[in-house]
């Protein structure tokens, strides 16, 4: 029988991350900077083992062919020369445990699953999708497709207009990220099975500490139950406070809390990103404390406004740890989310709302990746209608 020690000591690795993650996972995740150069540090820490090395000026530790009564002296035909600490000698010094941010996630995920008592969940097949031997007809462009299907033309040209939108500059520098069009097939002819999520986040002065560990556990567990209801998911990340701006995934994760809150600015760039977007089912997850700064309650209103009516679904997450009372611009969004169908409400208080609103975001999209609006239970605590 072969014994799989690499598989066993990760299986190890995993249990002891898990156990620590349940113990300081709130400390953890409320830490500024998240992630940091795609990394996340924890406290745990691990001895740094020194490890075998070869070479041939280090010391002969072992020598010898394999046969019996045979032995060969240094430089002869057979040795093989091995440095490094004899065991248990030396170790080095305790270093802690980095883990990749989507590491990170997952193991996370599994924490708040356990701690909600929700079940896991199946990642949903490619349901609803005619299984064929064919090749489907590429006759349509799209911002999403494989490496393979990569429109040369079309990605230059969008890579020149950028450049010179952006900089100035006359030039071909090209980020397929965002630049980069597809051959696809045409979506009118397919199911829909993709989602855009647009993650607005209220970076004002409150919005810190116990705030940011509750958004943040909510996020990670709308990216476990949307992954297994869609093939492909296309998330935007926005913050606001005076002003609105995009931010890779790692920014946002790390972003400082600063300043002021005019919550129109952020409903107002998340209408930015369903820019050359089609075919998809559309999220806004909004979060913040509900206080907008004065004067921007009636602009506030009217974004709001226009994002229903641009987004399949506005879920809108009122982050309240203390239990307070539900006042200013959130109250407003509590009144239109019982009489708009694609208005949803959520007073996040603690993990058991934060329970109740993803149970009725589920209940939303069918199994096959579908909006389903004005169809969920009212709940006080949970995403409601």
């Amino acid at each position: 029988m072969r014994i799989h020690r690499g598989r066993i000591a990760q299986h190890k690795h995993d249990e002891l991350l898990r156990a620590y993650l349940k113990q300081n996972l709130h400390e953890l995740i409320q830490q500024k900077e998240l992630v940091v150069d795609g990394k996340v540090k924890t406290q745990l820490t691990t001895l740094d083992l020194p490890t075998l090395r070869y070479g041939d000026e280090e010391a002969y530790l072992a020598q010898g062919s394999g046969g019996a009564g045979r032995s060969f002296g240094a430089g002869e035909e057979g040795v093989q020369p091995v440095g490094g600490l004899l065991g248990g000698d030396h170790h080095g010094p305790e270093v802690r445990v980095e883990l990749d941010f989507d590491e990170f996630v997952r193991l996370a995920q599994e924490v708040l699953l356990e701690e909600l008592e929700l079940p896991a969940l199946q990642r949903m097949p490619r349901g609803g999708e005619v299984e064929t031997e064919d090749l489907p007809e590429l006759d349509d462009l799209d911002r999403m497709g494989l490496a393979a299907d990569l429109n040369l033309e079309e990605t230059l040209l969008s890579s020149l207009l950028r450049n010179v939108r952006e900089r100035g500059v006359l030039d071909y520098e090209v980020d397929v990220r965002q630049d980069g069009w597809y051959f696809v097939e045409d979506p009118s002819s397919v199911r829909n099975h993709r989602s855009l999520e647009v993650y607005v986040l209220d970076i004002s002065g409150s919005m810190r500490g116990d705030y940011l560990a509750l958004v943040r556990k909510t996020i990670f567990l709308l990216w476990y139950a949307l992954e297994r209801r869609y093939p492909t998911n296309l998330r935007r990340y926005v913050v606001f406070q005076d002003v609105a701006e995009e931010k890779s995934r790692e920014e946002f994760f790390s972003v400082e809390s600063s300043g002021g809150t005019h919550i129109s600015a952020g409903f107002e760039k998340a209408m930015e990103m369903l820019q050359g977007v089609s075919e998809y089912d559309t999220y806004l997850f909004l979060f913040t404390d509900g206080e907008t700064s004065s004067g921007d309650f009636e602009l506030a209103k009217r974004k709001y406004e226009e994002a229903l009516d641009r987004f399949d679904l506005v879920c809108y997450g009122h982050v309240n740890p203390g239990s307070r009372g539900v006042g200013g611009f959130s109250e407003y969004v509590q009144e239109v989310a019982r009489r708009r169908p694609n208005a949803t409400f959520a007073n996040l208080v603690d993990m058991a709302s934060v329970r109740e609103a993803l149970r009725d975001l589920l209940a939303r999209v069918d199994g096959g990746g579908k909006v389903r609006c004005g169809s969920t239970r009212r709940s006080s605590r949970g995403w409601r209608n």
